[in-house]
């Protein structure tokens, strides 16, 4: 009789979560997580049309212009900055008018590329320079993460022994009162290792992620991308630097690359501008005379944004292959 009842009971109850599933339209559901662009189309906060939760730092290819003949928009928008645009264009229209000649070009022509290839080669070695920075600046923080989670598991592992060995301890002292028919007082030892088990797990949660390493190396890529006011000593002379202090071609956000880049790490790892603690930590830019230090979970987040980061330059290389493939001899 009563396991009947239950059976009413459970019946009853899932058959009215699906009335109220069958009654609540899926897009109030879905708003409960991100609010509707009017287009019946649900965005979810960072994740939607116009956010800068997933950026390039490229302009997008049309690939109509480029079947018919036209150059790639991100080979463009580099030859326009190596300023061989008008060189480019030459090299591609003899290329055109003459598709069976493989080797020789006349000297102006011939120049012309030694000029292109000698400005696409400075910007690789430039690209390259950065990334290499970046490598070092991953090398670095991966070091310092290393030591301070092997401290971390050090002293887990530690918390976690003395827990078992207290329980061991106290476990044989209140059951050695049991069997000496000392009940009352057989309770008291287990309610000490209950207290000590208690006290130690909650140690163990709180104490490891307080280890911390003093910031002692010298400000790393992440500084010329935080700081908004950073401009190298060759900035006159520095493709790179131009490149990221652009606008991105044909893009409706009128932003530079360095500044939809700051809002990229805001849209997908939350970083709050204002927290200049924060921003001096992760690029470890600390004040004159401060003593600043880093723990785990910054330097887990520096080593994701400094790895966004040498993606995103890489992001040039494409560029410079597609600009060598239009000025290449047939």
């Amino acid at each position: 009789m009563t396991v009947s009842s239950n059976r009413k009971h459970s019946s009853f109850v899932l058959g009215l979560l699906s009335a109220i599933t069958i009654a609540v339209p899926p897009s109030l559901a879905l708003q409960a997580n991100g609010a509707s662009n009017g287009t019946g189309l649900v965005t979810v906060p960072g994740h939607g049309a116009g956010s800068f939760y997933d950026i390039k730092m490229t302009p997008n290819i049309d690939h109509a212009a480029v079947a018919a003949g036209a150059l790639r928009a991100d080979a463009a928008e580099i030859a326009d900055l190596l300023e061989v645009t008008a060189y480019v264009e030459r090299l591609r229209e003899f290329k055109k008018n003459n598709p069976t000649i493989t080797s020789e070009l006349p000297k102006p022509l011939l120049n012309a590329k030694v000029l292109c290839l000698w400005r696409i080669l400075t910007l690789t070695e430039e690209v390259r320079h950065y990334s290499a920075s970046i490598d070092s600046d991953l090398a670095s923080s991966n070091v310092v993460l290393a030591e301070l989670c092997a401290k971390r598991d050090a002293t887990s592992n530690a918390l976690n022994t003395a827990n078992f060995a207290q329980g061991g301890v106290l476990g044989i002292t209140k059951q050695s009162l049991l069997l000496s028919h000392f009940f009352n007082s057989s309770q008291m030892p287990i309610m000490i290792s209950a207290s000590l088990g208690m006290g130690l797990a909650m140690t163990n949660l709180m104490l490891p992620p307080l280890w911390k390493s003093k910031i002692t190396q010298s400000q790393n890529i992440l500084s010329h991308f935080i700081n908004t006011k950073y401009r190298p000593p060759d900035a006159d002379h520095s493709y790179l630097f131009k490149f990221f202090t652009s606008e991105i071609p044909g893009s409706d956000v009128h932003l530079t690359r360095r500044e939809i880049l700051l809002k990229h790490w805001q849209a997908f790892k939350h970083l709050n501008p204002n927290d200049d603690k924060l921003m001096r930590k992760l690029s470890a830019s600390p004040e004159p005379n401060e003593d600043m230090a880093e723990n785990i979970k910054v330097l887990s987040l520096r080593i994701e944004l400094l790895h966004d980061l040498k993606t995103h330059v890489e992001e040039v290389d494409g560029a410079l292959y597609e600009l060598h493939k239009a000025i290449r001899s047939n």
